[in-house]
């Protein structure tokens, strides 16, 4: 999703191949919405004691522009960038101050030797003298295209990114009026289907959940109405741009919590995923309870794109899970035989 336009406004500072360095835009809090992002490029190692949020977004219009004050710069960005950046603060930089608020708290450090203040100015995303600190990765401006190392491993970088991000948030837009009620249609369908549908084996342990008879989603089948506003609000939300493009979904399944933004509302990947499993079963098999009215709607949705990508996202969290397993369990035979050597 990078964007040579913006990046090449930008004055970028070489990273440190020795020392993993990253860049991050560290953003200032705002106390309205529409406050100009305020932000500075920062280069930091890429180790777990730094916390951040990728951001992952479609680049938008890049003929309507919005400027940003980026190290004291006006850098013009897409508009659909701006806005996803204002979002992202207004969501998360409220957590991030109540967090470290409360990590103040717990602890003193003023009487800290130097050596020690220093470590800990950029542990957990705070400066040591408690000031949060909203700390983002997003392509179009932390990557540099001038940069031939940067540009030939950018999907390596992206992939390390994502691995180390506290959340990767697929940024798609802002809301419409019926958002919020198609965002509890989704929750709502996620409570009422069963924690193991579709799961190996559920269907011959329950086969009331499924075709024809799907009784799990008599309470909540009348909210996907076709006129109804939650179906509109949810329909719109699958059938934005960015669950149409497969390249982006395909950087969503590197994250290890991968998310969605639409405004200032999270949906979670897992609720997409349990949305679409459904969708697909009244798609493909007959139903007492999903009307015939309900199901054009549903042909609409990229269920087939979704369903893949979040799939494979499961996929790879499995098996690094295995890995992990597997190394767990070499690193105990080691121990195991060295014990037995002495």
């Amino acid at each position: 999703m990078a964007s040579s336009a913006v990046q090449a406004k930008i004055h970028y500072i070489k990273l440190s191949t020795s020392r993993d360095e990253v860049r991050f835009l560290e953003i200032e809090p705002a106390s309205q919405l529409s406050d100009q992002v305020v932000c500075r490029l920062v280069s930091l190692p890429l180790r777990d004691g730094v916390e951040f949020i990728a951001i992952s977004s479609l680049l938008g219009d890049p003929t309507v522009q919005e400027k940003i004050l980026l190290d004291r710069a006006y850098i013009p960005v897409p508009v659909h960038i701006a806005q996803g950046l204002k979002h992202v603060r207004a969501v998360f930089y409220p957590a991030l101050q109540k967090a470290s608020q409360e990590n103040l708290a717990r602890r003193k450090e003023s009487a800290a030797p130097g050596w020690l203040r220093s470590l800990l100015r950029h542990f957990g995303g705070r400066e040591y003298d408690g000031k949060p600190k909203l700390r983002v990765w997003i392509d179009c401006i932390c990557l540099n295209p001038a940069d031939a190392r940067e540009n030939s491993k950018h999907r390596v970088i992206m992939y390390h990114v994502y691995q180390h991000a506290q959340m990767v948030v697929g940024w798609v837009g802002l809301k419409i009026p019926q958002t919020e009620l198609g965002i509890q249609l989704i929750q709502e369908f996620d409570k009422a289907m069963p924690p193991e549908w579709q799961e190996p084996g559920d269907k011959e342990a329950h086969p009331e959940n499924y075709s024809p008879f799907h009784e799990w989603a008599v309470p909540v089948i009348g909210l996907f109405d076709p006129g109804a506003e939650a179906a509109i609000g949810c329909a719109d939300f699958l059938n934005r741009d960015f669950f149409h493009r497969r390249w982006i979904l395909e950087e969503m399944a590197m994250a290890r919590v991968p998310t969605f933004l639409i405004g200032d509302r999270i949906v979670s990947w897992k609720q997409i995923l349990r949305l679409n499993l459904a969708m697909e079963e009244f798609k493909d098999f007959e139903s007492d309870v999903c009307p015939a009215s309900t199901r054009p709607m549903i042909h609409e949705f990229p269920l087939g794109t979704i369903h893949e990508l979040l799939d494979e996202f499961e996929k790879r969290k499995k098996m690094s899970k295995m890995a992990s397993l597997n190394s767990q369990s070499m690193t105990g035979s080691t121990r195991s035989s060295d014990s037995k050597a002495r």
